[in-house]
């Protein structure tokens, strides 16, 4: 693994970062050239970045907080974004808020946005898991499938191998690298959204698509993630496949809602 990709002086490189960078450049690129195709000034785009950057970061790192709170001696703490911990979803769900705020303050659909960005949101899922695999966070269950990876011991997922060892784990001490399956059904999911852009004509259609496949791939790859108990609602399910469960049905409806109209639904500027 690789958490520091490169070194100038006193500044480095973090995979991590460096990875969401890219995700955050290549979203903004992809979704201002869509934009053009959907008849909405790429401008907005743009403006829409920064909404979507910094709720991204807040959100994701509220959500960790609050189920972490105990990790932090005084409230400045909480602002330490360099030392780590933060959760995908608070981020993504924030995110989608900001995007809704954005739509109504700007008169731009709120779905039209959403068709707009959702193969660069699949896109950013696949690059920033791989930063997360670099990095050795949001690391999986312990396996003794072939495929299963040991990261090295100054890592979060080579804490908790030692941990395993220290107890006499049975087998090998290798762990699932759930990132990398985030990351490759990321990629199919964006994949996906490429080729079948003709037939996601209708407004939300796309956007429907995307909360679908990832509700439905991360809700199957968290059985693999391994949680602290904090974050288990049961003994299986955790926090984020309950909101996996939930995109899943807002993908549903709106894929199902969309299949029922004759033509697209262009007439609802805020929509």
């Amino acid at each position: 693994m690789h958490p520091v990709l490169f070194r100038f002086g006193w500044f480095s490189g973090h995979s991590f970062g460096f990875m969401l960078a890219v995700s955050f450049l290549l979203g903004i690129y992809i979704s201002g050239y869509r934009a053009k195709r959907f008849g909405v000034a790429p401008e907005h785009i743009l403006d829409l970045s920064v909404y979507v950057i910094i709720s991204g970061v807040v959100g994701s790192r509220l959500l960790y907080v609050a189920f972490h709170i105990d990790e932090y001696r005084n409230f400045v703490d909480v602002f330490a974004l360099w030392q780590g911990g933060a959760t995908l979803y608070g981020g993504f769900l924030l995110a989608i808020l900001a995007g809704y705020i954005f739509s109504r303050k700007r008169n731009v659909g709120f779905l039209l946005l959403g068709d707009i960005i959702s193969p660069a949101l699949a896109l950013g899922i696949a690059l920033t898991r791989v930063g997360c695999f670099l990095s050795g966070c949001c690391f999986g269950k312990q396996t003794t499938h072939a495929w299963g990876v040991t990261f090295p011991p100054d890592s979060p997922a080579g804490a908790y191998e030692r941990g395993l060892a220290a107890v006499g784990s049975a087998g090998a001490v290798a762990l699932h690298p759930s990132q990398l399956y985030d990351s490759l059904l990321g990629l199919v999911t964006f994949v996906l959204l490429i080729a079948l852009q003709k037939r996601l004509a209708k407004r939300g259609a796309a956007f429907g698509l995307m909360l679908f496949c990832y509700g439905v791939s991360r809700f199957v790859v968290d059985f693999t993630r391994y949680y602290e108990t904090n974050m288990m609602l049961t003994g299986s399910i955790n926090l984020n496949q309950v909101i996996s469960a939930g995109l899943v049905i807002a993908g549903v409806y709106l894929l199902f809602r969309r299949a029922q109209e004759k033509t697209p639904a262009r007439s609802n500027p805020r929509e």
